[in-house]
């Protein structure tokens, strides 16, 4: 599935890690955001998935040691949720606007898929369904009246 979004064009992403401050979550959150550091993008004004258009938010580049990266922090499964000691909510970005959202506390993910691309995403045969789930705030495309600075 990654590898399906660099092809269209993925090239940066972002995660959470929940913590408790002062307890071993916090120690674990800042160890794999270390983890990540070489693939740091910095920061850059990114859709936010609250759907309230662009804010200012952490990233970090998408590429084959990247993902190898993610699938060995997830156990290969972008799913895997435990609070506190898994990454979660990882969102894949083509330009500034999401592509992929995988809610992992949901079990479930978002893709923005150009009409044209569908055929080629159904070839993968992954299960899936049309149409926005109801727990999601991502508007079906980007709202870009009031980008953040």
């Amino acid at each position: 599935m990654l590898q399906f979004c660099r092809r269209l064009g993925a090239a940066t992403f972002t995660v959470n890690f929940l913590y408790v401050k002062g307890e071993d979550s916090e120690q674990a959150a800042k160890d794999f955001y270390q983890r990540l550091s070489v693939f740091s993008a910095g920061e850059r004004v990114l859709e936010s998935i609250y759907g309230d258009g662009f804010r200012r938010q952490e990233c970090w580049v998408l590429t084959d040691e990247s993902i190898d990266t993610i699938l060995t922090e997830t156990a290969g499964n972008l799913f895997a949720y435990n609070v506190l000691y898994l990454p979660e909510d990882w969102l894949f970005y083509v330009g500034d606007a999401v592509l992929l959202q995988v809610v992992s506390h949901e079990q479930e993910a978002t893709l923005r898929l150009p009409d044209d691309r569908y055929a080629e995403f159904t070839r993968l045969g992954i299960p899936h369904k049309e149409g926005q789930p109801l727990w999601s705030s991502l508007p079906e495309s980007p709202l870009r009246q009031n980008p953040a600075s």
